[in-house]
């Protein structure tokens, strides 16, 4: 199976797809969120005919107002009756809903590693975790079972997950690959899985995970590091001296990867508000203390002074 290429629209869809609190999503939604890149997932066979979402919002006496849809036999139709009892027809692709076809998806996102195991996930826990088998992972000294779970945020999601932690420990580590962004996963207490959000260890423009920064996040003191500091391919890692300070958020890790591209080009002084904006802060965020709230560790290497901002080790 070759590495599959999508715009990162695409691979974004796909995985808030994923976190929807339902597994069948109405087709008009993913349309209005992004046309193209629902037309890229359905061309992609990664998302499939998945029944109907059979309730709308009705226009009746100027209010929207949720209403059942059902089929008339008669008129040959779906639609409703409004208020007056007069029949209001619905197009049948107003209702289609779409589900990931999760079996080709993860087979995708793991189309770089040898895999062994069943032909497609196995249920864990209904509609949320999946195990996938095992991948051979450099550093490993056996392969390393694989999960897949979905919707981690989510308190009771999690607690589900972590009691199947607890009643199924793994021998070496186990990888649990998940749709959930890698700002929204709890910390586990069982320090064997390591829950890593897909989204933070894609090469890039592919839905493939690349194995030396899936690598890095599992086997991380494995890596071969410059001294005094070092970095993984995301910045997602940051090591400092001895230390290992971890980032989880999309836009801290790009506001390192525009710092440490200046680090390393000899010329590290950057100005701030343009890095801040650059990474993705908007309004209200105009300093480093916004950006890395509830932590001070980033203080041993960035620093900043006069509008300006730098990497010092």
């Amino acid at each position: 199976m070759r590495a599959m290429f999508l715009s990162k629209r695409a691979v974004d869809l796909l995985l808030r797809a994923m976190e929807a609190r339902s597994t069948s999503v109405q087709g008009t939604t993913l349309h209005q969120v992004s046309p193209r890149a629902t037309e890229i997932l359905l061309e992609a066979k990664l998302l499939v005919a998945g029944g109907r979402v059979s309730v709308v919002a009705a226009m009746d006496d100027y209010e929207d107002e949720p209403v059942e849809v059902t089929w008339s036999p008669v008129l040959k139709s779906y639609g409703y009756h409004d208020s007056v009892g007069r029949w209001i027809q619905v197009d049948e692709q107003e209702i289609a809903a779409y589900r990931v076809d999760y079996g080709l998806a993860l087979a995708k996102m793991l189309v770089s590693f040898e895999r062994q195991g069943p032909p497609g996930p196995q249920p864990l826990i209904k509609d949320q975790l999946w195990d996938v088998g095992t991948i051979r992972l450099a550093g490993a000294k056996t392969p390393a079972p694989v999960w897949f779970a979905r919707r981690l945020g989510d308190p009771a999601a999690w607690a589900r997950v972590e009691g199947l932690f607890e009643r199924r420990p793994p021998v070496e580590a186990r990888i649990i690959l998940t749709s959930t962004p890698g700002d929204r996963i709890p910390v586990t207490t069982h320090k064997r899985n390591h829950v890593i959000s897909v989204a933070d260890v894609m090469g890039p423009g592919k839905l493939a995970i690349s194995p030396q920064v899936l690598r890095s996040r599992v086997f991380p003191g494995q890596v071969q590091r410059r001294f005094p500091i070092d970095h993984s391919d995301d910045y997602g890692i940051v090591w400092l001296r001895n230390e290992t300070l971890t980032f989880r958020s999309d836009k801290q890790r790009q506001l390192l990867g525009l710092l440490f591209d200046a680090y390393w080009s000899g010329s590290p002084e950057c100005r701030t508000a343009a890095v801040l904006f650059e990474a993705g802060y908007k309004d209200g965020t105009n300093a480093f203390a916004k950006v890395f709230s509830g932590r001070d560790d980033w203080r041993s290497f960035l620093k900043y002074a006069e509008g300006n901002c730098w990497i010092e080790p």
